[in-house]
């Protein structure tokens, strides 16, 4: 998924090169895994359409001001 979602590259791209706690390869992938989990079982119980913004949405940041 990783390799043909530019969503979830970058949100591999973001876990694996954060400041405060970054994943080693394996560990993002692992959690790209169960974010994709997640979002398939969204999908499926509230029959929802994928939104690429919402998905994104929960690893930009607020800069504090």
């Amino acid at each position: 998924m990783v390799s043909h979602s530019p969503e979830f590259r970058s949100i591999h791209q973001y876990y694996t090169t954060r400041e405060k706690n970054p994943l080693k390869k394996m560990q993002s992938l692992i959690a790209v895994a169960c974010k994709l989990i997640r979002v398939f079982y969204l999908i499926l119980q509230t029959e929802a359409t994928y939104d690429a913004a919402k998905l994104m949405g929960d690893i930009q940041r607020p800069v504090a001001a």
